[in-house]
């Protein structure tokens, strides 16, 4: 499944679904709710982001590409194919992202630069596909960028078999290959890649990165997994149950929703669906949040009693 949408002038967004749906119940998915909250938030959340009736998140596995008059690049490389994943969302699914990208005129040889977020087996998943049984780089021609963070951590993570739900495998299948390719470089927070610049976003993992683009006057900020539901907006205490270091991630998740609300960003979350992202407000020292294509009102989130 694709959406697009021009920016203007010469860049184009496109969003390239593996899945959407409900997936996650929603308190395991995040921990510090209650059914009550969603409950109270009702109004807003049913059937976009989540299913009452089986207390699900909806969620969206996905790349996020933009077409440059001189790049082609990609931001996060989803779940892939054939990867053996403990989550029944991402295990050895099968779908024709390379056929879309073709079709969208990004054939998988002409991508030049990967941006990754972070590292978890979601956001890396397309860095490579089986060939003659051997996991081998999918944009052969670009440039993938990693923080070098995650990269270390994971590793050494991974030798201490430590975390098996999130490192396992990941990096054999869709890391090393990349590396041993000579393709990776590492970012950090104040580089800028193909017009974007990285945004330290720590918490969720130790190196994660969120994207600023800058394009006629807006900014739009892919954020990787420092939101994975709209109720975090509201609500910028509510954690994820991935989030590694759950203080820093509180941290982050303050600071780039006080920064898109002072800046008028747009935000474009890695698990959301939609082109036109979240606008983020603030009024008495709470966050609103809206969505430019959809013709509701802003909430401001219900505080269950």
């Amino acid at each position: 499944m694709m959406n697009s949408r021009s920016l203007g002038g010469q860049i184009n967004l496109i969003q390239i679904i593996e899945f959407h749906g409900p997936t996650h119940d929603a308190q395991w998915m995040l921990p510090d709710t209650s059914r009550q909250l969603f409950d109270a938030n009702a109004s807003w959340l049913t059937d976009h982001f989540w299913m009452p009736r089986t207390n699900r998140l909806v969620f969206t596995y996905q790349l996020w590409l933009l077409k440059m008059t001189d790049a082609i690049v990609l931001i996060d490389t989803g779940c892939g194919n054939h990867k053996e994943r403990l989550s029944p969302y991402q295990n050895k699914i099968n779908t024709p992202v390379i056929d879309w990208l073709e079709a969208v005129g990004a054939p998988a040889e002409k991508v030049t630069h990967v941006l990754h977020t972070h590292l978890h087996a979601d956001h890396v998943g397309w860095n490579t596909h089986l060939v003659d049984g051997r996991w081998v780089p999918t944009f052969p021609n670009a440039t993938y960028y990693m923080p070098k963070l995650d990269y270390e951590l994971f590793r050494l993570k991974r030798a201490r078999r430590m975390g098996p739900e999130m490192y396992d495998g990941v990096l054999a299948d869709s890391v090393t290959p990349i590396i041993e390719a000579g393709l990776a470089r590492f970012v950090k927070a104040g580089d800028e890649i193909a017009g974007l610049v990285a945004i330290a976003a720590p918490g969720h993992t130790p190196g994660q990165l969120a994207y600023a683009l800058r394009h006629c006057g807006d900014e739009i900020i892919f954020s990787g997994d420092v939101l994975h539901s709209p109720i975090q907006v509201p609500f910028p205490d509510i954690n994820s149950r991935w989030c590694e270091d759950q203080e820093q991630a509180r941290v982050t998740r303050h600071l780039l929703l006080g920064r898109a609300a002072a800046t008028g960003a747009t935000l474009i979350p890695a698990h959301a669906i939609g082109l036109a992202g979240w606008r983020i407000g603030r009024a008495d020292d709470r966050f609103s949040i809206g969505f430019d294509d959809e013709p509701r009102p802003v909430p401001r989130g219900v505080i269950a009693s």
